[in-house]
């Protein structure tokens, strides 16, 4: 995978929050393809293998990622009201059901940009909304070279590639590009984060689903694209959410996920093992 260039370095004085109005950039955009509630006949929409119903929008333009049954996370410098109503569309047809709660509380997770809000402790966000996981892996490492799903205004779902886990602004961050060049690539559906996508998710596919990685923070509206990395905060986050018996759920990659790309010291160990499991299956499948 393609590193930073050193010249990428003078963008991150341009960083600044991805807030106000906008809508996120992809590279090749096509309402039938990138807009989550297109209707048309020609509809190919990138996520459809994929449920984005717990990603719900405020009605003063704030985003939520639902975690729990009351539980939503979003961006502190861009977050929900007290008393903001928060909806979820149980498809992606915006014929179909939604569900509309109103913001009662919410807490900063320590020093980073993630903020997490609440509902009235006496309701349950409708079973029909998904409830995201969070991907945990064994290090920052593994999730680098992840394919991600990129959601932002107005409702545009794209593609990217991690780039780098790292510390920025005493946060844990995660970084991609907008350049053309990920390996793998993703081609027409490459994203980069405009004005008003800070707070929505950013997920990895997971065994069980889309699992939340990281919540939109920074971006300098070209090249660069920054979230705050949520698995760092797993137990902080569940530290909250313990006030009401609920807890985030942890998820693996899926079998048939992405790997991050071999640095070259593993590459002869991977290519023998890939080798190994692919006669154990030619003799599990013969007949």
């Amino acid at each position: 995978m393609k590193r930073f260039l050193p010249s990428l370095l003078i963008a991150l004085m341009f960083l600044s929050p991805a807030t106000s109005y906008g809508v996120m950039t992809v590279r090749s955009y096509s309402a039938a393809e990138h807009y989550r509630f297109y209707t048309g006949s020609d509809k190919d929409f990138v996520g459809d293998s994929y449920d984005f119903s717990g990603v719900g929008l405020g009605s003063s333009g704030h985003w939520a990622t639902l975690v729990s049954d009351n539980y939503f996370i979003s961006a502190n410098h861009y977050h929900p009201a007290v008393g903001e109503t928060i909806t979820f569309w149980s498809t992606d047809n915006l014929a179909d059901s939604s569900f509309s709660y109103k913001v009662t509380g919410g807490k900063r997770i320590g020093s980073t940009d993630l903020w997490v809000g609440w509902f009235d402790a006496g309701l349950t966000v409708d079973e029909s909304i998904e409830r995201y996981s969070v991907l945990t892996l064994p290090n920052t490492s593994s999730y680098v070279g992840l394919e991600l799903y990129n959601y932002g205004k107005t409702h545009r779902v794209g593609r990217n590639v991690t780039e780098s886990v790292k510390l920025y602004n005493s946060a844990m961050t995660a970084w991609y590009d907008y350049d053309n060049n990920d390996k793998f690539s993703v081609g027409g559906d490459e994203t980069v984060l405009q004005t008003g996508d800070s707070g929505a998710p950013s997920f990895a596919v997971s065994s069980s689903g889309l699992a939340l990685i990281g919540i939109h923070w920074l971006s300098n509206r070209t090249s660069i694209s920054v979230d705050t990395f949520v698995p760092t905060y797993y137990n902080d986050i569940n530290n909250v959410l313990s006030a009401r018996g609920q807890s985030l759920t942890a998820a693996s990659l899926s079998s048939s996920g992405l790997m991050p790309m071999p640095e070259p010291s593993h590459f002869w160990y991977l290519l023998i093992t890939s080798g190994y499991f692919w006669l154990q299956r030619r003799r599990n499948t013969s007949v």
